[in-house]
């Protein structure tokens, strides 16, 4: 049976550099920070809506996004990103059960890039149909980041 060691690994504790090199606090034991935001309940949106999320800072690796409501969105679906690429972390997903924090994301692509070189405002962008007011629901954005 063969040992593999993770990509953020090699070169540390794998044995392949001498002396091994530092591993990338951003990434390794780094600090898991947490922003929850909540859908102004007296709020509907309707498709095209945003609602800002929160800012994920320079240095920072996106780990997660998370939903929760009170009711389904029905066939009202969110992606989360920037101003200039709505659909970075998430695209079109739905969150249809009740009272149970829903995994988003993010995709693949962005959780596997490197710690951000600038800060990043975040937005969700609903779509597809109407998010009636009176619903209860909100976000959480996970990042690590090495302070």
């Amino acid at each position: 049976m063969a040992d593999f060691y993770a990509n953020e690994f090699v070169g540390g504790p794998d044995g392949t550099q001498n002396p091994p090199k530092k591993l990338d606090g951003r990434l390794v034991g780094a600090k898991k920070r947490r922003t929850r935001a909540q859908k102004p309940t007296a709020q509907a949106f309707a498709a095209g809506d945003r609602l800002y999320i929160g800012k994920i800072p320079q240095g920072a690796s996106v780990r997660g996004f998370t939903g929760i409501t009170n009711t389904s969105f029905g066939t009202t679906t969110v992606s989360i990103g920037t101003t200039a690429n709505p659909t970075k972390y998430v695209n079109t997903k739905t969150l249809t059960a009740s009272d149970t924090p829903t995994a988003l994301g993010p995709n693949a692509a962005t959780f596997f890039q490197p710690p951000l070189t600038a800060d990043e405002d975040i937005w969700v962008t609903f779509g597809t149909a109407t998010l009636n007011a009176g619903s209860i629901a909100g976000f959480d954005l996970e990042y690590t980041i090495s302070t």
